[in-house]
């Protein structure tokens, strides 16, 4: 199994958050995406992660665009413009942005392509322990029911 390399990001209230080691205990789920456009892959999770939110109490979601360390002198201006379309405040502490060197992540994290979102089951100890990508589909969701029911995680 691999591990989550650590990331320096920020929230979208402006804390700053090293991925894995500040995330909560339990089992975290990050979704990493690339371009604007995956917002709408991200969506399809989003009603069968709230269901095992419910279930799963020690489970956290981390939505976390990761962009080019090109564009983090526009970091206030790109952030400020998702902070302002996202008015829940839990969702603004739950997205996590990140300016990093891409190539270096994807290679760390063993992903084909930038082209779709990637849904990572990750440990306290940053063990990836689940991994999902695309669209949600029925197998994806059983599959990580599975690694949560592993987890004695009541998914």
């Amino acid at each position: 199994m691999s591990k989550f390399p650590s990331v320096k990001a920020h929230d979208l209230e402006g804390h700053e958050v090293r991925i894995p080691e500040d995330l909560p205990a339990g089992p975290r789920i990050v979704m990493l995406a690339f371009h604007r456009w995956h917002t709408e892959l991200i969506e399809t999770w989003e009603p069968a992660l709230q269901v095992l939110e419910a279930r799963c109490r020690e489970l956290s979601v981390w939505e976390v665009p990761a962009l080019s360390r090109l564009y983090l002198p526009a970091r206030a201006f790109i952030d400020g413009g998702m902070r302002s379309g996202i008015v829940d405040k839990d969702a603004r502490l739950h997205t996590l942005t990140a300016y990093t060197n891409l190539s270096a992540l994807a290679r760390d994290l063993g992903l084909p392509s930038l082209e779709t979102i990637y849904l990572l089951l990750v440990a306290p100890d940053g063990t990836i322990l689940w991994r999902g990508e695309g669209a949600a589909d029925e197998e994806q969701i059983s599959a990580l029911k599975q690694a949560l029911e592993e987890l004695a995680c009541g998914a």
